[in-house]
């Protein structure tokens, strides 16, 4: 069998696994300590275990036979999770990365084992300790006492060897399994003496199906290991397959319910399988007789299994097929899975095809308008209805839980909280809200430079916090909402807060902000993304060199959105991101500006009115909307365009907590906007978030609204103070 994309697929799974290992150890609110998180955090290390097995991953094997070791001990209470055991066992799920990582990338690597684990099987040891003394620590699982050998019994056999009868499922070529493996990771747990296989009857080679199992196996094993550890070796195949599992010496009696069981679900001749027996030297020919002659009402029960003898599930009776009739399905089949892993390229390309098809439908749209056919313009409606739909589910595909990112901080926050001396916990909050999948990577580090200066610079030591009043262990708090067609990303913590005349002072002594230059507190606390900037006494290992911050702003700025700040000296610190829902396909309005069409994002639309009469100042650019004032910008002065020769209107735009107009020509109607990047020579180009294309085939600007709001406010804020300056300075005069 072509294991290729299976291996891809237990790559990814398998990290998967050491995320969920990852997030049980940290998270003791959602996996308190108890029973069932002890023995989700043993499932989790056996299933990497016997997963790599399957693909022959032996380093990762022996390392992960031994951290299951220990927790097999926490589970049964000889050991308590600790602070020390979890620091030791999250190291232990780093290592089992590194192994990953080597086994993927390097088969041969697969098989060694890496410089980094030693150190960590020495301290493992010392957490497997037997009557006392410590279990022996290696790069192979340690060894068990030989089993002792009992002279044999009137009804027990002389075989000191497991027995297994092996029937799989017939999907199991088709769910990822291949029972070569399944033999080749039993003989890393002791010595194989016989594997015989065992065929079901094939159905004519017409309606042969290729893809399906028709054998089983009956393996003779030679192992120091318990029957637990050998029967989770089945662990995927138990619910589908008949395992039968014999230990050494067992009664003879258990070798006939065996065969009589084998009997009643697979239709396997009695006296063939206890021949199969015998050709194997399993049983002496005495043996052999005594089975036989075991009385029927030994016979195993297959509704109720008996608990002495390890079989699967009871299966329905097989009937005979015939030689035009594929053979029933004999065991339980697994049911479909609910997800399916799609290769991010794909997806990718799929998106490109939806945005294209949006083109033309607007192109189609275009055209059915120009003609003023009836007909034709409500097949159009129609077809753009499906295309909206399938757009919006085109883009569903893209969302991911912003909870991928956030999983990466609690290892974070509890490691600097350790390094720094302080008492720190995290809160995550709208773990579930969805992100477009491009933008992960991307806010992945401006929240981890916000959260590790919250940690460094924002909280207090303990000591500190409880001469203020405050608890002992601080909070930091990271959350996620949809708000008015964007997502919302809040760093908050209870720290000491920012203190802006701390800032002003070192902008100004770095000659950043002119003296006496007046700012409001919100553009002063943006100082902090200016690069090299700093307030920090001295550089440490976390912070202090003035880059984090600028990184920050850069990269949400690249993802077309706005970092605002709030801050209360001595009560904490929010910072709130506020990012587009998605960066591919968005509804716009189609505005025009002299000869111009622009894009605005429709959501971020808040109305559109006419060109007040009544505006305060030619300077102060504000206008009165319904007795509010609100500043506004002029696309025609921005562009550098002519002088309006007709009547313009006002486009009221918000994005948060923040209103500004958009003084425009024309007023288009809406649009389904496919982005496209404006290239590299683009890339400081401000207020202009990137361009489409329109019906007519002609392109168009899409409008940055969150820059276009901050432009307006600091247009109107450089006007009011150039006008007061005056007032204040015959003021100061004597």
């Amino acid at each position: 069998m072509d294991l290729s994309k299976a291996r891809i697929v237990f790559f990814d799974e398998s990290r998967e696994q050491c995320d969920a290992l990852e997030a049980a150890l940290l998270d003791r609110d959602a996996y308190p300590a108890t029973p069932d998180t002890f023995n989700l955090l043993f499932r989790t290390a056996h299933t990497i275990k016997g997963s790599a097995g399957v693909f022959g991953l032996e380093a990762l094997v022996r390392f992960a036979h031994v951290v299951e070791n220990v927790l097999e001990r926490l589970r049964s209470g000889h050991v308590e999770l600790s602070a020390e055991l979890v620091d030791l066992l999250l190291e232990c799920n780093d290592h089992l990365r590194r192994l990953l990582d080597a086994g993927e990338t390097d088969e041969a690597q697969a098989l060694q084992d890496l410089p980094q684990g030693t150190a960590l099987l020495e301290r493992l040891g010392n957490y497997q300790l037997q009557s006392g003394a410590p279990a022996p620590v290696a790069s192979t699982p340690p060894a068990k006492p030989p089993h002792a050998t009992p002279a044999p019994t009137a009804d027990g056999a002389a075989t000191p060897y497991w027995q297994l009868s092996l029937r799989f499922h017939p999907d199991t070529f088709r769910m990822g399994f291949d029972p070569l493996s399944f033999i080749t990771y039993l003989g890393g747990l002791g010595t194989l003496h016989h594997v015989q296989t065992v065929w079901r009857t094939w159905p004519p080679l017409a309606v042969l199906d290729t893809t399906e199992c028709f054998f089983g196996l009956e393996l003779v094993l030679e192992s120091d290991e318990d029957e637990r550890q050998i029967r989770e070796t089945f662990e995927f195949l138990q619910d589908d397959s008949f395992i039968g599992i014999l230990p050494p010496h067992a009664p003879i009696a258990d070798y006939r319910r065996i065969a009589q069981t084998l009997h009643e679900r697979l239709g396997e001749p009695v006296a063939e399988q206890i021949e199969r027996w015998a050709l194997r030297n399993a049983l002496t020919p005495a043996e052999v007789q005594a089975v036989q002659a075991a009385p029927q009402d030994n016979v195993l029960d297959v509704s109720a299994p008996a608990s002495t003898t390890p079989l699967g599930p009871a299966q329905p009776k097989a009937r005979n097929a015939t030689a035009t009739e594929k053979p029933e399905r004999l065991l339980s089949a697994r049911g479909e899975s609910q997800h399916v892993r799609v290769a991010a390229a794909k997806l990718d390309r799929l998106i490109n095809r939806v945005g294209e098809l949006v083109i033309a439908a607007s192109g189609i749209t275009l055209l059915a308008q120009i003609r003023k056919d009836v007909e034709l313009a409500e097949s159009v409606a129609g077809i753009n209805a499906l295309v909206e739909n399938i757009r919006d589910d085109a883009l569903t595909l893209r969302m991911v839980p912003v909870g991928d990112i956030f999983s990466r901080f609690p290892r974070m926050v509890r490691e600097t909280a350790q390094q720094l001396g302080k008492d720190i916990k995290l809160e995550i909050k709208g773990a579930e809200t969805e992100i477009d999948k491009s933008m992960v990577e991307t806010l992945a580090d401006p929240l981890m430079h916000i959260v590790r200066n919250a940690l460094d610079h924002g909280m207090e030591s303990p000591a500190t916090r409880l001469q203020r009043g405050k608890s002992q262990t601080g909070t930091v708090m990271l959350g996620a909402y949809h708000d008015a067609g964007a997502v919302v990303v809040e760093i908050r913590d209870d720290g000491a807060g920012i203190d802006c005349d701390r800032i002003l002072a070192k902008a100004r002594e770095r000659a950043l902000v002119p003296e006496g230059r007046l700012l409001s507190d919100q553009e002063t606390l943006q100082l902090i993304f200016l690069p090299g900037f700093s307030t920090a006494a001295a550089v440490s290992d976390l912070s202090g060199r003035g880059v984090g911050m600028d990184v920050v702003k850069r990269s949400v700025e690249s993802l077309r959105g706005v970092v605002e700040i709030e801050s209360q000296l001595g009560e904490g610190t929010t910072f709130r991101l506020r990012l587009p829902l998605t960066l591919a396909i968005i509804d716009g309005f189609r505005v025009e500006v002299h000869d111009a069409t622009l894009v605005m994002p429709l959501d971020m639309m808040f109305e559109c009115v006419d060109m007040p009469a009544e505006t305060q100042g030619q300077h102060a650019r504000q206008i009165n909307v319904r007795g509010d004032w609100l500043p506004y910008i002029s696309l025609r002065d921005m562009f550098g365009m002519p002088g309006a020769t007709g009547p313009e209107f006002v486009v009221i735009v918000q994005f948060g907590s923040s209103r500004a107009g958009i003084v425009v020509d024309k007023l288009l109607g809406e649009v389904q906007a496919v982005i496209k990047p404006m290239g590299e020579i683009f890339k400081s180009l401000h207020c202009i978030s990137g361009s489409t294309i329109l019906g007519n085939g002609r392109p168009a600007l899409v409008l940055d609204i969150p820059q276009l709001i901050q432009h307006a406010w600091r247009s109107e804020r450089r006007q009011t103070h150039r006008q007061n300056a005056p007032l204040a300075q015959l003021a100061e005069a004597p």
